[in-house]
Formats: structure tokens, C-alpha cells, sequence
């Protein structure tokens, strides 16, 4: 029995591998003769109408796939502009930051703009004096000489206090500046020739590069997010051009399976009847050439058929040994439950006549009463 279970899986193994190299060689047999439809002008079956179907949904798809990867290296062609400008208008911004600042000393050094800077002079007048306070103590406390190293960590600990403290008053000064520069630039435009008007100019030039940048940046953000909407709900190209492919691998399975059913109709080895204006056609397409191939589609068939017939027999062989066994073992269980029988017969006769001769006792006691 071993021996012919290995036989079938041999037989099976070597099904596999003719049905492999079968379907194989009818796939390309069958897509050489649909290549030759082309030039007929009488092919007008399902199977070819529904091949040309599949060869356009095909070439769509893979356009699509162009499309979209061109969109994606758009977009991340978006995605890199935009990063770059806005790059560019943070570093506007600090440079605007800068020229307020100026313009707003500038406001304060020049008392032709008293009447704008004089709700900032008491303000700006008390931080000048605290800075130069602060300044004159730190250079004070740098020039004094001598003195033990207590006296030395005293002094470096009280400098650095007075540092922090000057570093705040210069903050502030700084950020006052930039209030008041800031809120000047809004202003109408100044006509004098000095050093306010050309630091609004400044400002002015800075404001329409700015403005010029803003509405680049708002374009090509416009076309990055129409982009983005296209590429699906997730927004991922990838995903989408996943989803394309998938739909093309569906797409050639489904022609394979064309392409075999046509190769073994024209080698002969269908199940199925064909027609015969079918079959007509079929002999109209296939050339002299084909003949070795359809030797070879024939013989794998021939092969796998009987190699089937073989697994089924063998099979069957293996099944009515199996019913053998069983029968066997039925047999010998009824044997055996026989066996039982007459032990248990033999008990219940011995239990008979036990009881028989306890009822003759009872019988003699009874004589006794």
C-alpha cells in the first residue's frame, strides 16, 4: 500500500509540472494567435472582442499609471517650491524685523517725528538710562583690581547678574523699536529726504517682494491641494498607483486564461465541442509552424490524462483495500462479540439454576414453621 501511495504522489508531482509547462505552452500559443486576429477581418467572436477589451483596458491603465506618477513628481515638485519660499519669507521677516528696528531709532533720534514718537519717549528715555546704568556698573565692576577670591566670586557673581539685567533692557529697547518702526510703516508715505523716508523705501520694497511671494505661495499651494484631491481619499499616489496595478494583474489573468483556452482549442484538446464555424477559423489562423507546438500541447495532455487515469486507479485500488481492512475487522469484532454471547449464556444458566436451589431451600425451612 506504501508503495502505491508514493507512486501517486510521484504521479501527482508530475501532473503538476506537465499542467505547469501545458498551460505554459498554450498561454503563448493562444497569444500568438490572438495577435493574428488582428488582421482578420471575419474575427468577430466574444473571446476576441473581449481580448481587444482587455489589451485597451491595459494600455488606459498603464497611462493612468503615467499620469498620476507625473502628477506625484509635480507634486513633490510643489511641495519643495513651497517649502523653499516660505524659507525665504521667514528670513524676509527677520530682515523686516531688523529694518523696524531701525526705523524706529530713527523715529526717536529725529525730532522732526515728535508728534508720533512722544507717547514712546518716556518709555525709550527710561530704558537708555537703565542701559547705560547697567553699562557703566558692568564696566565699573570689570576695571576694579585686587582682593582675595571671595571678593573675585562676588564680583563675577554680581556681573553676571548685571549682564542678564542688560540683556533684558537691550530686549526691550530692542523690541521698542521694533513697536514703534512697525507701527510708523503703516503710515502715508513721507516725503522728506532723510533717514526715515529711505528706511521706508526700504520696507516698501521688502513689503511688495512679500506680498509677491505671498500670492506665489498661495498659487502653488492651490495647485498642490487640487493635485492632492486627486490621488484618491488617503491622498497617496502610491496607493493609487497600487490600485491600478492590481487592477492590471486582474486584467492579464484574466487574459491568460484566454490565451489557454484559445491555444487548446487550436491544438485540439478542449473538452468542450467547438463549433465548426469556429473551428474553420481557428484552421484559417494556424500555419504549418504551429505544428510542433501543437504536437507538444497534445503529448503534455496525452500525459496528464493518463497519468490521471493512473492516480484514479490507483486510488480506487488503494480504497478497496481499505474496504478489505474494514471488512476484516467488522468480522473479527463479531467474532469476538460471539465469544461474549456465550459467556454471558453460560452465566445466566448458572444464575438459573442457583436461583432454583435457593427456592428448594426455601421450601424446606418453610416445612419447619
Amino acid at each position: 500500500m506504501d508503495d502505491r501511495k508514493k507512486r501517486i504522489d510521484d504521479l501527482s508531482k508530475n501532473s503538476q509540472e506537465s499542467r505547469a509547462s501545458l498551460n505554459i505552452l498554450l498561454e503563448n500559443f493562444g497569444e500568438k494567435l490572438y495577435s493574428r486576429t488582428k488582421d482578420e477581418p471575419k474575427a468577430d467572436f466574444d473571446d476576441i472582442r473581449q481580448y481587444n477589451e482587455y489589451l485597451r483596458d491595459i494600455a488606459e491603465a498603464n497611462a493612468d499609471i503615467v499620469k498620476i506618477e507625473e502628477k506625484n513628481r509635480r507634486f513633490q515638485e510643489l511641495v519643495e517650491a513651497i517649502e523653499y519660499k516660505e524659507n525665504e519669507e521667514k528670513e524676509r521677516t527677520r530682515e523686516m524685523a531688523v529694518v523696524y528696528r531701525r526705523l524706529g531709532k530713527a523715529l526717536l533720534e529725529n525730532s522732526s517725528y515728535d508728534d508720533f514718537t512722544s507717547l514712546f519717549k518716556e518709555q525709550a528715555d527710561a530704558l537708555k538710562v537703565k542701559r547705560e546704568s547697567l553699562e557703566a556698573r558692568i564696566g565699573e565692576l570689570d576695571n576694579k583690581e585686587g582682593g582675595n577670591v571671595f571678593s573675585w566670586i562676588g564680583k563675577s557673581a554680581q556681573g553676571l547678574v548685571l549682564k542678564s539685567f542688560l540683556s533684558k533692557a537691550q530686549e526691550s529697547q530692542e523690541q521698542l523699536y521694533f513697536s514703534i518702526g512697525e507701527r510708523f510703516s503703516t503710515r502715508d508715505v513721507i516725503t522728506e529726504n532723510d533717514d526715515v523716508a529711505m528706511i521706508r523705501a526700504e520696507i516698501d520694497i521688502l513689503r511688495s517682494v512679500s506680498q509677491t511671494a505671498q500670492e506665489k505661495i498661495a498659487s502653488l499651494k492651490d495647485e498642490k491641494r487640487i493635485i492632492s484631491a486627486g490621488f484618491g481619499i488617503d491622498g497617496n499616489p502610491q496607493k493609487q498607483i497600487q490600485s491600478v496595478k492590481n487592477n492590471i494583474a486582474a486584467i492579464k489573468e484574466s487574459l491568460s486564461s484566454l490565451y489557454r483556452n484559445f491555444g487548446a482549442q487550436a491544438a485540439g484538446i478542449m473538452d468542450a465541442q467547438i463549433d465548426p464555424e469556429r473551428k474553420y477559423y481557428i484552421d484559417a489562423i494556424v500555419t504549418a509552424e504551429d505544428g510542433e507546438i501543437i504536437g507538444r500541447a497534445v503529448r503534455l495532455n496525452q500525459s496528464l490524462m493518463d497519468n490521471e487515469k493512473a492516480i484514479l486507479k490507483l486510488k480506487v485500488s488503494l480504497a478497496i483495500d481499505e474496504e478489505k481492512m474494514k471488512i476484516e475487522r467488522f468480522r473479527k469484532s463479531i467474532e469476538e462479540k460471539k465469544k461474549r454471547i456465550d459467556e454471558y449464556e453460560k452465566i445466566v444458566i448458572e444464575f438459573e439454576e442457583s436461583i432454583h436451589n435457593c427456592q428448594k431451600q426455601i421450601s424446606e425451612l418453610e416445612k419447619q414453621l
